[in-house]
């Protein structure tokens, strides 16, 4: 059975201290699911509360080492009426699990035929590459977005991931984020050559590695604010390959499925 408007897939996100999304994983599923075009209504969750609401469903933990849970997680409704939904959790596996219970050519494909594969290995890579350097840039400012009870969580359990650099290692972050970019736009300019001229990563294919990668802009966005010098500054990068690529995201962010 399909997810419908009456009965939709269940998306859970992290939420800030406004009850909004902020958070880069989720916003992979969020996209996948605009893009897929699927129904889909989302249960917003705080830090603290990941982990007993994921009992509470029944969910058995998702790794041997804390955190036990983590968000993005759908529960897509069973081909049964009196079944139980599917539970699948990490933004990879959920897109490869949309792909296959909405499949090409009624549904948009998120992985062309033949790419899962080398998508997989890129995303494992992903953290090495353009991710590492932001990640103790952006990471120690997301209390600012938080509620209380988020923000004594993530101080007790993530300490160490929230002490701010030192102005001398952030401009040294900063720099290596700016080669780092650099290098994947060399990589994907060979795209041009080949004829397959576009915003996303494979040209004019929409791909998982475009969600993301936009994950990226939309965790500054969402911590340091719509006019993050961050932000502005990727943008115009590569002679403004990664804006062209964050519209191009925007306009999937923005034709929402979500039932509200």
């Amino acid at each position: 059975m399909a997810a419908t408007n009456e009965n939709p897939i269940i998306f859970y996100d992290l939420a800030d201290a406004n009850g909004k999304s902020w958070s880069p994983n989720p916003y992979k599923t969020r996209l996948s699911l605009n893009y897929k075009g699927i129904p889909y209504r989302t249960e917003y969750i705080s830090f603290p509360d990941i982990e007993p609401r994921m009992e509470e469903l029944g969910l058995a933990p998702f790794s041997a080492t804390f955190p036990y849970y983590t968000l993005p997680v759908i529960a897509d409704p069973s081909s049964d009426p009196n079944g139980k939904p599917t539970y699948v959790a990490d933004s990879f596996k959920i897109a490869l699990h949309l792909d296959k219970k909405y499949p090409a050519p009624h549904y948009p494909a998120i992985f062309s035929p033949g790419t899962a594969g080398i998508q997989h290995m890129l995303m494992t890579n992903y953290r090495m590459t353009v991710g590492a350097p932001i990640f103790p840039l952006i990471h120690p400012q997301i209390l600012r977005i938080m509620d209380d009870r988020s923000i004594e969580y993530m101080r007790r359990t993530r300490g160490p991931r929230l002490v701010p650099l030192s102005e001398d290692e952030a401009t040294e972050k900063w720099k290596e984020a700016r080669e780092k970019f650099a290098g994947l736009a060399q990589s994907l300019a060979l795209n041009d050559e080949t004829g397959s001229t576009g915003p996303f990563m494979m040209g004019d294919r929409v791909s998982f590695a475009d969600f993301a990668l936009a994950g990226i802009f939309y965790w500054i966005r969402n911590v340091e604010g719509p006019d993050s010098i961050r932000l502005k500054e990727i943008l115009e990068w590569d002679s403004g390959r990664w804006e062209r690529l964050w519209k191009a995201i925007q306009e999937i962010e923005n034709k929402s499925s979500e039932i509200v």
